[in-house]
């Protein structure tokens, strides 16, 4: 018998906690990166990148050349000697199968590869900025979602204390000792609060449905969501904003080295098999095979000319991405600085509405106990009692404003998730 209660307790308790779940701010937002389908490009960037490369290396591979030649020519060399007369034919043909190999390309291709390694990196990471912008925008789900829980709790805390005030007022309505408008004062507040809970759950309805669509996850109104900040879990990180600019002056030094690569002599190997007539010795008019070889070197001397403007425009460009990141990290430290003092002001807040909240909570114990015995009225109490509920919510809204200023914190300063 204790063997089968075991055994259905643990099913109850497996049940409840498949039923609710804990939710994380940080979670959200993994979930939310691996879900996003602008996520899909970094695959086809890397099957795009791995196309250039391939094209890029096909330059080292040998080049190879057929040509096949017949040529019909109404004159042609004729030798005139005493006692012998030499007559070349008129048509000649020629097949040739020539082959090409770079031998030296002054590191040509091994720059290229670079280039195309730093437009790499650089597409990715412009699409790891657009996905760092999730971060706010889940955020701004979640921290609403955290509010309508709240307002929702207090309301039902709310309706319990006016039900629990209006059982103890029908007694003593129906026995003369207070007014029936005072039940009527309850009713009308009850049916208040029942309508601020109807629009709150359904605003959370929908606030849920669209964190579950942006995660990509199950995420039910009973899932507890909890108060821990963005960066509870994360770990800190370079903002992909200032990776991006390391990698475009990567990609910037390595073209203005491939500027000085291109200015360098190419060396190449050529050998070319034939088949035909003439040959080189064009005496020999018999069809026949012959083959040739040489090595060539190849430098375009007028890129030299333009290496020096080359470089005050590497000068230049390098300017402009230190500006660019000296620029965003000035605008970076001073909303750094605005999130640090809301969690300064928060944390103060809070310790003011713990007082507040104390000193509330001890009045409304007057008020009902006034209540109950016909001292005050039914407006006097709901008064009072609204004030203790607002100091309970303003002290979870600031809970709230201080765990959503340091996520942005930890987001302008940058975190990996």
């Amino acid at each position: 018998m204790k063997r089968t209660s075991f055994i259905f307790l643990f099913i109850i308790l497996s049940a409840q906690s498949q039923a609710q779940k804990l939710i994380l701010l940080d979670s959200c937002i993994a979930w939310s990166k691996a879900n996003y389908p602008l996520i899909q490009q970094n695959q086809l960037f890397d099957q795009v990148s791995g196309l250039n490369v391939r094209a890029i290396n096909e330059a080292w591979l040998p080049k190879l050349n057929m040509n096949i030649q017949g040529v019909y020519q109404t004159e042609v060399v004729q030798f005139n000697f005493p006692g012998m007369t030499t007559h070349f034919p008129h048509d000649s043909y020629n097949s040739s199968l020539s082959i090409e190999q770079t031998i030296f390309d002054g590191g040509l291709a091994k720059k290229q590869r670079e280039i195309e390694g730093s437009n790499l990196s650089i597409e990715k990471q412009k699409n790891e900025i657009e996905l760092y912008k999730l971060i706010d925008r889940v955020n701004q789900l979640y921290t609403s979602i955290l509010l309508g829980k709240e307002n929702l709790h207090m309301l039902t805390i709310f309706k319990d204390n006016l039900l629990n005030r209006r059982k103890n007022v029908a007694p003593a309505v129906e026995n003369g000792l207070s007014l029936s408008s005072s039940l009527d004062e309850l009713d009308v507040e009850i049916l208040k609060i029942e309508q601020n809970m109807i629009e709150t759950t359904q605003s959370l309805k929908a606030l849920i449905e669209g964190i579950s669509l942006l995660t990509g996850q199950e995420i039910t109104e009973q899932d507890e969501f909890t108060f821990v900040p963005l960066g509870g879990r994360t770990v800190k990180a370079t903002r992909p904003e200032l990776r991006l600019l390391d990698y475009q002056l990567e990609l910037l030094n390595t073209r203005y080295s491939l500027a000085t690569k291109l200015a360098l002599p190419k060396v190449s190997m050529n050998l070319a098999g034939n088949y035909g007539r003439p040959g080189p010795n064009f005496i020999n008019q018999e069809l026949r095979a012959f083959a040739s070889a040489g090595i060539n070197v190849r430098w375009n001397i007028s890129t030299l000319y333009g290496l020096s403007r080359e470089k005050s425009r590497y000068e230049i460009n390098k300017d402009l991405i230190e500006i660019q990141r000296e620029t965003f990290l000035l605008n970076n430290s001073i909303a750094s600085i605005n999130y640090a003092r809301q969690i300064d002001a928060m944390n103060e807040l809070i310790q003011k509405d713990a007082v507040i909240l104390e000193k509330r909570s001890s009045i409304s114990k007057v008020y009902s106990s006034q209540l109950d015995n016909g001292k005050i009225t039914v407006s006097q109490y709901l008064t009072q009692l609204n004030e203790e509920m607002t100091a309970k919510l303003n002290q979870k809204i600031h809970e709230i404003k201080r765990m959503n200023a340091e996520s942005l914190y930890h987001t302008t300063n940058g975190i990996n998730f």
